[in-house]
């Protein structure tokens, strides 16, 4: 009866196309592209399925009226055979819908199988909205027409049949944004039409796994209907075929990722118990479906960070003639992940420094928990942070990712030393010199942009030792002043006032030691910083 519990294929559609809506909204790389073929396929395979569920309902009809042929039977008979034959003509147009797109697109590479126009996005905006500017418009507008007007006979023929008065109206099978929730409040988007919603700027790829979804919309209404009419005749679906059938989530999973899959029997009894296995271990089966899930791991990857996998799945089922097996095999791709740093320092880090990178890896997504270790340098790791200090005589550090207990991959990073601070005197103009009315000189180790900008936390400089005399000639006249412990600031109005009057006067600051302190409170003496500055006094 409609409204009621979802199957698990049910749910798993829903999940996939929740997943692929998603994606529309994302400039999609090949392999997001490939994720919507795959799914397309999915679907495929779930509609072929359905159509056997929808043709076995009608023929379970058909064996009631036989046995009790009135003109209730044969009414329901009627509405049946006439909801199946409106069924296949709208499936039926949605398949010519997705050919035409394939066929205007490039159709599929002869020698690799791929959908040469996977990621044309103009295609299917025309032929389903329309060319811009012309007066004729485009085929989903047709399509969005004859979906609603199914939805409606489905509806009508279920009121009139469903004696227990349960039945939840389909409404509409084809919406615009503004009925739809997750666009309703969108103000970019809420005022777009069906097509526009669906078929603007979207991928082949993702217009013919739309379509698809579209189908099997269609089809899971139907079966509702005539679940609907088989309860008002008697009927019972017989089931006269089993097959084995493997869903996963998908068919590319990046190391250190679970793959993930359901496995049941098509058009089982609900009285049906299956065991289930997956390579040899039993796993857990609930209300027929068992779910498989373990983690990926790639043998070896080819030229494109790929690798295909197999695993073996069994069913057993009890018949009246004994136990039956159906075995599956199923193939995944393993796709290695890709590491991504995020950091000012990327190019190089800094020796003797604590740079903080942001390293994700995100086709892992809620999976990834990162360890780090590093050659050459010492690695702290804090969530998606790793601060790694390289040594001071290292040349290049390499990161190694690790996730779940599997080894993701390196990153390897040349180094480079940190870049010397130039000693400014605030307020003093170098060229002209300084005035004798000065009473104070400060002096500051202005430390390199680059450097500050990346790690600022690390770019703390001071002078520590610092001594100031003044000259006449080649001679010193009177005895220097010196500062030591930091303090960056020297009363020279003394020395100046003793100063002869005359030209040629200078003051001569030497800058003997500098330090920096880093982001972890250590302080270290800076080389080569410093040395003899001579100021003219005017």
């Amino acid at each position: 009866m409609a409204g009621g519990k979802e199957t698990p294929r049910q749910r798993m559609i829903g999940l996939m196309y929740l997943v692929l809506m998603a994606m529309l909204a994302l400039n999609v790389s090949n392999t997001v592209l490939d994720k919507f073929m795959f799914i397309e396929r999915a679907l495929n395979e779930a509609n072929e399925i359905k159509i056997q569920e929808n043709d076995r309902q009608l023929h379970a009809i058909e064996a009631a009226v036989k046995k009790k042929n009135n003109k209730i039977t044969q009414e329901v008979l009627k509405e049946a055979t006439a909801l199946r034959t409106e069924t296949v003509k709208v499936t039926d147009l949605i398949e010519d819908l997705k050919q035409e797109i394939i066929k205007k697109s490039g159709d599929y590479d002869e020698s690799t199988g791929e959908l040469k126009g996977k990621s044309d996005t103009q295609i299917p905006a025309e032929i389903m909205i329309g060319v811009e500017g012309a007066k004729v418009k485009g085929k989903a507008y047709d399509l969005e027409k004859k979906l609603n007007e199914l939805a409606k006979h489905y509806d009508a023929v279920a009121m009139k049949f469903d004696t227990t008065k349960t039945w939840r109206k389909i409404g509409k099978l084809a919406k615009s944004a503004k009925e739809m929730p997750q666009y309703a409040k969108d103000k970019d988007n809420k005022n777009k039409d069906y097509a526009q919603i669906q078929f603007e700027d979207t991928p082949v790829a993702a217009a013919l796994a739309v379509l698809t979804e579209v189908s099997s919309e269609v089809l899971q209404a139907e079966t509702k209907v005539l679940q609907v009419l088989n309860d008002r005749v008697g009927g019972r679906v017989v089931f006269d075929k089993v097959v084995a059938v493997v869903k996963p989530t998908s068919k590319f999973v990046a190391a250190g990722l679970d793959y993930e899959a359901t496995m049941f029997i098509a058009a089982s009894s609900s009285a049906a118990k299956p065991r289930m296995k997956q390579n040899g271990a039993d796993i857990k089966v609930e209300a027929g479906v068992g779910t498989i899930k373990f983690p990926a791991k790639a043998a070896k990857y080819d030229k494109n960070g790929r690798s295909t996998q197999t695993w073996k799945g069994e069913i057993t089922y009890t018949t009246p003639f004994g136990d039956t097996t159906l075995l599956v095999e199923e193939e995944y791709v393993v796709v290695r992940p890709t590491i991504s740093v995020n950091s000012a320092t990327v190019n190089a880090l800094y020796r003797n420094v604590a740079n903080k990178l942001v390293v994700d890896v995100p086709a892992l997504g809620e999976s990834y928990s990162p360890r780090f270790s590093a050659t050459n340098a010492s690695v702290k790791g804090k969530g998606k942070t790793a601060t790694i200090i390289p040594t001071q005589k290292a040349k290049s550090v390499v990161l190694t990712v690790n996730s779940g207990g599997n080894r993701i991959g390196t990153k390897t990073f040349k180094t480079r030393g940190v870049p010397k601070p130039t000693i400014k005197f605030p307020g003093v103009d170098m060229k002209k010199g300084i005035s004798r009315k000065t009473s104070k000189l400060r002096v500051v180790p202005e430390p390199d942009a680059e450097f500050k900008a990346a790690l600022p936390d690390e770019a703390n400089y001071r002078v520590v030792d610092w001594e100031v005399t003044v000259a006449f000639g080649t001679k010193p006249i009177g005895k220097p002043m010196r500062v030591t412990g930091g303090n960056q600031s020297m009363d020279i109005g003394r020395l100046l006032r003793n100063a002869p009057k005359t030209e040629g006067v200078r003051i001569v600051v030497d800058v003997k030691k500098v330090v920096r302190k880093n982001s972890l409170g250590k302080t270290e003496t800076v080389p080569g910083v410093g040395g003899i500055t001579t100021i003219a006094v005017n």
